[in-house]
C-alpha cells in the first residue's frame, strides 16, 4: 500500500506532462531499492540466532554508534549554521530511525543484565543513553523524536522492573515541563493553538492540520480513486510522508485506512502474543519493546492526522516515504522474526524430546 500511495502521490499526477523525466520516478524508486536491502537484511537477521548481537559489549557498542551519530548531526547542523538539521548525509540517513532500534536492544540486554531496575545505580545508568539521546534530538530540534525515545524508555523500564517510587518523583517534574511548554511562547505554542482550532489561522499555522481534515472528509466512504486526489498535488504539505494516511483517507476512504488499521493491529497483536508466550525475560522485552515502537508510531500518526494530537511529525511505518524508517522498520522485524524462531526451534526440541522420552518408556 506505501508504494501504492507513493506512485499515486508522485508520479500520477505529473505522468502525462513529463513522463520522460527521470526525477518523476525517483522516490517510488528509492524507496523500492531500500525495501530489497532492507528485506534481505531483516532475511538474514532472521536466520541469525538473536543472542549473537546481545551479548558481551555489542548492545553497548551499537548504542554508542547512535549517541555518535546523532553528535555528528548536531556539530553539522552548528558548522553548517542551520536551524533544523536531522540528516546525517544530506536528507538520506536519520539516526533517529535506528535510535529506536538501538534504545529497545541496549533496554532489554540491560534489565535483563541487571535483573531488574530496582537499585538507583541501575536505574541511572538504564536512562543514561535514552536521556542523552533525547537531549541530542532537542539539539537537532525534534522534540517530537525526542518525546518518541522517552515514551518507549518509561515504558520499557516500567516493564523491567521500576519501584513505584521513582513515578512519585518523576510525575511532578514532568507536570512542571509540560505546563511550561503549554504556556510558554514560541513554535511549540503555535502549535498547540493550531491544533486547539485550527481556523483560528487557517493560512498558516492551522492550514496543514485543516488540508489534512479536509483530505479525510472529501474521502467519506470509499474514497475518490486511487490516484484521484486533489490534496496530494499541493494544498497538503508532507502527503507522501507524515500525513500519507489522509492521503489514503482520500483516495481509500475509511475503508483503505480500516485496512491499514487492520493491518497494524495485525502486526502488533502477533509481537505481543509472542511476548506473552515466551518465558525468556530477553524475548519478552525485545518483541514488547519492538511491538510497543510500531504500535506508537501508529497510534501517533493516525492521532497527528486527524487533529486528536498536536501536529509533529512521525512517519508510518512500511507506508510512509523515508529510507531510513522503511529500513529500520524492516530491520525490527527481522530481529523479531530471529525471536519468534528461537522460541520455535526451542518449542520443538522440547516436543521431540518429550516424545522420545514417551516411545523409550
Amino acid at each position: 500500500m506505501g508504494q501504492t500511495v507513493l506512485i499515486s502521490t508522485n508520479v500520477v499526477p505529473y505522468f502525462i506532462d513529463t513522463y520522460s523525466n527521470f526525477s518523476l520516478y525517483k522516490k517510488p524508486l528509492i524507496q523500492l531499492m531500500v525495501f530489497i536491502l532492507g528485506f534481505f537484511t531483516a532475511s538474514l537477521l532472521a536466520r541469525t540466532d538473536y543472542r549473537v548481537f546481545m551479548r558481551g559489549p555489542l548492545p553497548y557498542l551499537i548504542t554508542l554508534i547512535i549517541l555518535l551519530s546523532l553528535i555528528f548531526v548536531a556539530i553539522k547542523k552548528f558548522i553548517a549554521g542551520k536551524s533544523v538539521d536531522r540528516w546525517l548525509f544530506g536528507g538520506s540517513v536519520q539516526p533517529l530511525e535506528f535510535a529506536k532500534i538501538s534504545l529497545v536492544i541496549f533496554l532489554s540486554y540491560y534489565i535483563v543484565r541487571k535483573g531488574n531496575l530496582r537499585q538507583w545505580k541501575h536505574l541511572f545508568w538504564a536512562l543514561f543513553f535514552p536521556v542523552a539521546m533525547a537531549f541530542l534530538l532537542l539539539l537537532q530540534p525534534d522534540k517530537g523524536g525526542a518525546a518518541f525515545i522517552l515514551f518507549i524508555t518509561a515504558l520499557m523500564v516500567y516493564v523491567g522492573g521500576v519501584p513505584k517510587r521513582v513515578y512519585l518523583i518523576v510525575i511532578p517534574f514532568l507536570s512542571l515541563f509540560i505546563y511550561y511548554i503549554l504556556t510558554s511562547k514560541g513554535y511549540v505554542a503555535e502549535r498547540l493553538s493550531a491544533w486547539k482550532d485550527p481556523f483560528l489561522d487557517p493560512e498558516d499555522s492551522g492550514y496543514q492540520i485543516l488540508q489534512s481534515l479536509y483530505a479525510l472528509a472529501r474521502g467519506g466512504l470509499m474514497g475518490v480513486g486511487v490516484g484521484q486526489g486533489l490534496q496530494k498535488m499541493g494544498p497538503l504539505p508532507a502527503s507522501d510522508t507524515d500525513f500519507v494516511i489522509a492521503v489514503i483517507g482520500e483516495e481509500m476512504g475509511f475503508v483503505g485506512v480500516l485496512l491499514v488499521v487492520i493491518l497494524y493491529c495485525l502486526l502488533i497483536g502477533k509481537l505481543l502474543l509472542y511476548s506473552l508466550k515466551t518465558s525468556e525475560p530477553m524475548e519478552k522485552l525485545l518483541l514488547f519493546g519492538i511491538a510497543f515502537n510500531f504500535a506508537l508510531s501508529f497510534l501517533w500518526n493516525l492521532a497527528m492526522v486527524s487533529n486528536l494530537i498536536p501536529p509533529k511529525g512521525i512517519a508510518l511505518p512500511f507506508v510512509s516515504y523515508g529510507a531510513s524508517n522503511l529500513f529500520a522498520s524492516l530491520l525490527s522485524l527481522g530481529i523479531a522474526q530471529s525471536v519468534i524462531n528461537h522460541m520455535n526451534n526451542l518449542s520443538f526440541s522440547k516436543t521431540s524430546f518429550t516424545s522420545t522420552a514417551l516411545k523409550q518408556a
